[in-house]
C-alpha cells in the first residue's frame, strides 16, 4: 500500500473517484444523482478542485499493489491554521476491512505531523467505528471527541463528530 501525491495533471483521477465517495455519502446526506445519472455535487467537486488551486492542500491517491484504492485529501484546517484537516478520505469497497484505510491514514499523518482534525457524520456508523481505531495508535496524548456543527462549502450547517488529536 502506498500513498502518492497527485499532481494537477492527474487531478481527474481524484475527481473520477470522488463520484464513488459522493455516492457512498449520499446515504447519509440524502443526495440524489444528477439528471445524467451520476453523483456529482458541484460544491463538493469545487472543494476537491481547490486541492490543486490553494496552498497547504495535499491530495493523495491510495494504491494497493499498483491498483487504485482510494484517496486522502489533507488541508490546513479551516478552523485553525496550525491544525491539519482530513478533508475527505475514501477507500474503495473492495479494500475495506483489509487494513488499507488504517495504513493510508497512518502514512498521511506521517507526512503531516502535528495537530489533527477528523470530522465524521454521526449516522455514518462504519466511519464512527473506523476513525477511533485508526487515530488511537497514532495519537500522542488524549483524543478529543466532540459533536459540533460544520459549515459545508455550500454554506449548509451539518452536525458532525469532531476528533482532535496530536500525532508526530
Amino acid at each position: 500500500m502506498n500513498l502518492t501525491l497527485v499532481l494537477a495533471k492527474n487531478s481527474t483521477l481524484v475527481e473520477n473517484l470522488f463520484q464513488y465517495y459522493v455516492y457512498d455519502m449520499s446515504q447519509f446526506m440524502g443526495w440524489q444523482p444528477c439528471e445524467q445519472g451520476t453523483y456529482v455535487v458541484p460544491t463538493a467537486l469545487q472543494d476537491v478542485r481547490e486541492y490543486w488551486q490553494k496552498p497547504q492542500h495535499f491530495p493523495y491517491l491510495i494504491y494497493v499493489n499498483g491498483q487504485l484504492a482510494g484517496f486522502s485529501l489533507v488541508r490546513v484546517s479551516p478552523y485553525k491554521n496550525s491544525q491539519w484537516d482530513m478533508g475527505q478520505f475514501f477507500v474503495l469497497r473492495k479494500y475495506i476491512g483489509q487494513g488499507v484505510g488504517k495504513k493510508a491514514f497512518a502514512q498521511t499523518v506521517k507526512k503531516h505531523p502535528g495537530d489533527w482534525l477528523v470530522r465524521v457524520l454521526p449516522n455514518n456508523l462504519a466511519a464512527q467505528k473506523f476513525w477511533p481505531k485508526a487515530i488511537q495508535p497514532l495519537a500522542q496524548g488524549d483524543v478529543q471527541q466532540i459533536n459540533e456543527l460544520h459549515t459545508t462549502g455550500g454554506g449548509d450547517q451539518v452536525a458532525m463528530e469532531f476528533f482532535r488529536f496530536c500525532a508526530q
